[in-house]
């Protein structure tokens, strides 16, 4: 168990329900691909994505060992990338693919996700300086932000901008957000911070988080006890 807000039989069912979900999905789905002028196949590429993220957060949150979330991870990669060829999922989910890519050595995708990103309207700094960590020949070429005026974009660059040159700093400033700010950005998607109270509670991890510490080599010491830090995303592999 990595959380401990609700109990490990809630989590399990939890689990086992997701699990059905996306299988149940999945199988659908085959079906699909054989008629797809008849159907809007980012959709159903989007609602893939959005099943196995289920899977993966209530997985994590029930303990689960990091390469037994491995398939999930593929399908949300996967999932994700074609629907936003498809249709625009937003900013978020544009990060979320890098995230993942660098915590589980993903790096497969790392090519299409740079195309991704070249025809799409999230092309950021943030970004750009995500993916030179990965591909130090990767040439940044702009130095705005896509989504400014959300406090999550604005902050989480701080983070990558004040690591190169002092760490520490880096880091508090990322204890900063992982305690004042994420949770509260958590208004949409597929984790939001109504979950708890509707009864759909898969667990609050903040995957950005464990990607910068891992990415920036940052020491998180100091964050391995906060509430929404995944310690093991950042420590996988």
């Amino acid at each position: 168990m990595r959380d401990t807000v609700k109990t490990e039989e809630y989590f399990r069912e939890r689990y086992n329900k997701d699990a059905y979900y996306l299988d149940k999905w999945m199988s659908e789905y085959q079906e699909t691909i054989s008629h797809l002028e008849k159907y809007n196949i980012g959709s159903y590429k989007y609602t893939a994505f959005t099943y196995a993220s289920k899977k993966f957060y209530s997985g994590y949150s029930l303990g689960l060992g990091m390469n037994e979330l491995l398939p999930e991870v593929d399908l949300i990669i996967r999932n994700l990338i074609d629907a936003m060829e498809e249709m625009d999922s937003g900013y978020d989910n544009m990060a979320l693919i890098i995230y993942l890519i660098i915590l589980f050595n993903r790096t497969e995708f790392l090519d299409e996700y740079k195309e991704l990103l070249i025809k799409s309207e999230y092309w950021d700094v943030y970004l750009e300086n995500l993916i030179q960590i990965l591909d130090p020949t990767w040439q940044i070429s702009t130095e705005e932000l896509c989504c400014p005026k959300y406090t999550n974009a604005v902050s989480v660059y701080e983070v990558v901008v004040l690591s190169k040159e002092n760490k520490a700093e880096a880091v508090q400033r990322l204890k900063k957000y992982l305690k004042r700010q994420w949770f509260m950005s958590l208004t949409e998607g597929v984790i939001t911070n109504r979950n708890l109270k509707t009864g759909w509670y898969r667990g609050y991890w903040c995957v950005a988080a464990a990607a910068l510490v891992k990415a920036l080599k940052l020491d998180d010491t100091e964050l391995k006890d906060c509430k929404y830090y995944p310690y093991d995303m950042a420590h996988f592999c």
